[in-house]
């Protein structure tokens, strides 16, 4: 009951469809309609029916818009645990940490649920490309576990709700500066730094588990990210490391803070 209440909660607020929905939809559109304009009229970026531009704005948006929905958890906590609210769920017959326990996880559904329409409409609307489903949905899963953690961190450590926004967005841009810079590939010397970004890590996942993404070096488009599954795996494995260790420290934290 306690589950389904902020389920529930979250999926009924039109401000969270707005954000969690139509504005990541909205710019997945933009942004892909924008990268096709841009592309040089010789290179054949409809491949075998699927748009590879329009499935590596998907991967990375994907993984970015977490954030967003990342941060439900931190409207819970704030909004229940730093009020008065606090003391009526103390008062309650219920232990204190099925109600915190409860926010975590519906977080962490309602995120799985916004990266699921995300992908079914790049997928389906703008003919993206998901080559392998098992290291798509494994990614994506892991990173909706270290986002909600993520935020469930800054709020044991930052006390006020607008300053705990601030520094998930902060967060969140930083990790896209790689993106944005093309600094990508894990064998260009200190390029390899980079993949070591959660944002960066899960994307490279995504791309190397044989998604049709265009291949960029200085600028112009070289061809095709080539299927490497043994890549696609190490870069899975640095996010669920950094998840681990966000759990181990969210639980060590949260028991110092008794939350």
């Amino acid at each position: 009951m306690i589950l389904k209440h902020y389920i529930m909660r979250t999926l009924k607020d039109p401000l969270n469809f707005i954000m969690l929905i139509a504005f990541p939809l909205a710019m997945v559109s933009i942004m892909v309609a924008a990268f096709n304009a841009e592309l040089p009229a010789s290179v054949e970026y409809l491949l075998g029916g699927f748009n590879p531009s329009a499935t590596g704005n998907l991967t990375f948006n994907a993984i970015f818009f977490l954030f967003f929905s990342g941060m439900i958890v931190t409207d819970y906590l704030y909004a229940e645990f730093r009020s008065d609210m606090r003391w009526r769920l103390m008062a309650t017959p219920k232990r204190f940490s099925s109600f915190v326990s409860a926010a975590i996880i519906a977080s962490m559904i309602v995120t799985l649920i916004n990266a699921v329409i995300v992908l079914t409409f790049g997928r389906f609307v703008l003919n993206a490309h998901l080559h392998n489903i098992f290291i798509t949905g494994a990614t994506v899963f892991v990173m909706a576990i270290f986002v909600t953690l993520f935020g469930v961190l800054i709020f044991l450590l930052v006390p006020k709700k607008s300053t705990c926004t601030a520094v998930m967005m902060a967060f969140a841009f930083i990790q896209m500066l790689p993106i944005q810079f093309g600094i990508l590939d894990i064998e260009r010397g200190v390029i390899g730094i980079a993949n070591f970004v959660p944002v960066v890590a899960a994307v490279q996942a995504l791309q190397y588990s044989g998604t049709k993404v265009l291949n960029f070096e200085d600028g112009a488009v070289v061809g095709l990210f080539e299927p490497d599954m043994n890549r696609a795996l190490i870069h899975l494995g640095i996010v669920v490391g950094y998840t681990v260790v966000l759990g181990i420290a969210v639980a060590v934290l949260g028991k110092v803070r008794k939350i």
